[in-house]
């Protein structure tokens, strides 16, 4: 009887049987999909509302950007630094120097600070007394040391 009835029906036992088993796994497949589905919404919620925050931050900056080169385009420039002493100057102080002017006369008259005209005239009367063509000074010739 076994092999009558029993074997000719094992297929449709075996279906049956494993018919609950797919449908439980089918659902609990569709359970999870919706889980994660879930988890996608909230972290692409997540995802538009940093990208909000950070837009509006970014806009900000450019607007604090705009008005500090607004700010900056305002001011005025430094002048530029009086550069040192031109040959002009320089000329015109030894001159000076020459005619018997005081340093801190010259210095007033050219606009310039007393240290920069002494320091000039240190340095012209140095050179004027190693020069070759001042009276007492001793001519270099490499070939007669």
């Amino acid at each position: 009887m076994l092999e009558r009835y029993l074997i000719p029906l094992a297929p449709y036992l075996l279906i049956a049987a494993g018919l609950p088993v797919c449908m439980y796994i089918f659902y609990s497949l569709k359970r999870e999909m919706h889980v994660l589905q879930k988890r996608l919404k909230q972290r692409d919620s997540q995802f538009d509302s940093t990208w909000q925050n950070m837009s509006a931050e970014i806009d900000r900056m450019r607007t604090d950007l705009r008005d500090a080169e607004e700010r900056t385009a305002q001011l005025v420039p430094p002048p530029p630094a009086r550069s040192g002493l031109n040959v002009n100057a320089r000329t015109q102080a030894i001159r000076m120097a020459r005619r018997g002017e005081d340093v801190h006369q010259i210095a007033s008259k050219l606009g310039l600070p007393t240290n920069e005209v002494k320091l000039l005239l240190k340095i012209h009367k140095m050179a004027a007394d190693e020069s070759p063509h001042a009276g007492g000074a001793k001519e270099l010739n490499p070939l007669t040391s």
